[in-house]
């Protein structure tokens, strides 16, 4: 999944080589990752693979909804992946409702994607409380994103 995602954006861009061997690049820290089973790897995979599918173009486009969708895909796989053969087993009786679980999150990514795609495109006078709005959105998605992974490695 992720090696198509790395050709698409190589495909779409002008200067493909770079975006190629960016993407060749971001595929082999996954392999890597997945091989010597450490899921740091995969942040920064995924990471690598959404700049260069945004950074050629400069600028938001529909495909960017379902790259992004595919890229959570991906993430999800291969954090499945590593705990299918990490320390602990995987209780029986998990296949299913994980998959219907990460599909479910990858369906309801596209809606919400779309969402923040129609949202940017909206041009609205800028003002301080505004700009306050906005600044105080980005601190409190960081700070759930801190809580939820410090929760994280705490289990682990």
């Amino acid at each position: 999944m992720a090696a198509g995602l790395g050709v698409a954006a190589g495909l779409d861009a002008d200067g493909r080589a770079t975006v190629l061997a960016g993407a060749g690049a971001a595929i082999l820290l996954l392999g890597l990752g997945l091989s010597t089973r450490r899921s740091a790897a995969i942040p920064v995979a995924v990471l690598l693979l959404g700049a260069l599918h945004l950074i050629p173009d400069g600028g938001r486009s529909i495909d960017t909804v379902i790259y992004g969708s595919g890229l959570l895909l991906s993430a999800e796989l291969a954090y499945w992946s590593i705990d299918e053969h990490g320390r602990r087993p995987v209780e029986p009786g998990v296949f299913s409702p994980r998959l219907l679980a990460i599909v479910a999150v990858v369906v309801a990514g596209i809606p919400a994607s779309l969402m923040v795609y129609l949202a940017a495109g909206v041009d609205i006078s800028r003002s301080a409380a505004s700009t306050a709005a906005g600044a105080a959105a980005i601190v409190a998605c960081l700070t759930l994103l801190a809580a939820m992974a410090r929760g994280r490695f705490r289990r682990d």
